[in-house]
């Protein structure tokens, strides 16, 4: 199990030596890949985002991790101006942050909190060493992890909240959430040709297998020539995992193959939802009015072992 929290603060507008910027700033709360909370600072109000998210704390316990959150975004804006006026950057400056905690079966955790500017990589906090460390060779990095490094009581509260505060936070939602962190939906498949090259010309033929509506994230497909697999190669392309909007996830995966050449492909998906099956997609030639090849999901029994992990995470 993992716990993360992830915040942003830009600076979108400042006056000639930046002392004028402005500052907003936006918090997300997930647990595994599942939206519990947020926090958007006009009011820095906790948000609940699930039916079951306010449970687990107290009011005054809610009230307590707010009022911490706000000092916490005090000195994290803070720190974003001061190091804006330092580097003198464009704007809009964006700082993004993302921190939390992991849980393991064995009762060990991990704590983790990265920071970047503007896209690229800053700095990360050591939980063991409670010290800043660079995470590039730039001036700004440099200049951060110095900044950061000088608040030695920041640093000891940062340590006591990966220790205790975010694993008892872990297991209170954790426990809460599981129905939604455990459900399975299964996925559909279909295989088909893309654009195929017109008749006697030499280009090799895509076949593209599309994956949809599946959840959990953690997914294999593979494609399988005449009943074996297909081993990696320039010609095995994926999009890799990508969200839909219902909060299941899709994936497309490419096989470029010579045409003409006799050999038999299928697609196979294999997932958590299936209970210990996979999906088979065999791939034929079919006429239609587009000259293209599509081929509906057939199910076939192929046993695989089960593999499960669940995270907790606020991005």
């Amino acid at each position: 199990a993992a716990l993360g929290a992830g915040l942003g603060a830009a600076a979108p507008q400042a006056g000639g030596d930046g002392g004028g910027a402005s500052t907003d700033t936006v918090g997300t709360a997930l647990l595994g890949d599942l939206e519990t909370h947020s926090l958007a600072c006009g009011t820095c109000e906790i948000r609940f985002l699930q039916p079951w998210a306010q449970q687990g704390l107290t009011p005054k316990q809610w009230g307590d991790l707010e009022l911490l959150i706000h000092h916490y975004l005090f000195n994290f804006n803070r720190t974003v101006n001061t190091m804006a006026k330092q580097q003198r950057p464009g704007y809009p400056f964006v700082i993004q942050g993302s921190l939390g905690c992991e849980l393991s079966p064995n009762g060990t955790s991990r704590g983790f909190y990265d920071t970047a500017g503007n896209g690229e990589d800053i700095v990360s906090f050591d939980v063991d060493m409670g010290t800043w460390v660079a995470r590039s060779e730039d001036k700004l990095a440099f200049n951060a992890r110095d900044l950061l490094n000088w608040d030695k009581s920041a640093s000891t509260r940062l340590q006591f909240f990966f220790r205790i505060t975010c694993i008892y936070l872990l297991n209170n939602f954790a426990q809460y959430g599981r129905e939604s962190l455990e459900r399975q939906e299964r996925p559909v498949a279909v295989v088909f040709a893309r654009a195929p090259p017109p008749a006697g010309t030499p280009a090799p033929v895509l076949l593209v297998c599309r994956v949809t509506g599946f959840y959990p994230r953690p997914i294999r497909v593979a494609w399988l020539q005449d009943g074996e697999e297909v081993a990696p190669g320039w010609w095995l392309n994926s999009s890799g995992i990508l969200p839909n909007a219902d909060l299941t996830y899709q994936l497309h995966s490419s096989l470029a193959v010579e045409p003409g050449a006799g050999h038999s492909y299928a697609c196979r998906v294999q997932h958590s939802s299936l209970g210990g099956q996979s999906l088979l997609i065999p791939w034929g030639r079919c006429t239609s009015s587009g000259g293209g090849a599509v081929v509906a999901a057939v199910a076939v029994v192929l046993w695989w072992t089960r593999r499960r992990s669940v995270r907790l995470s606020l991005g």
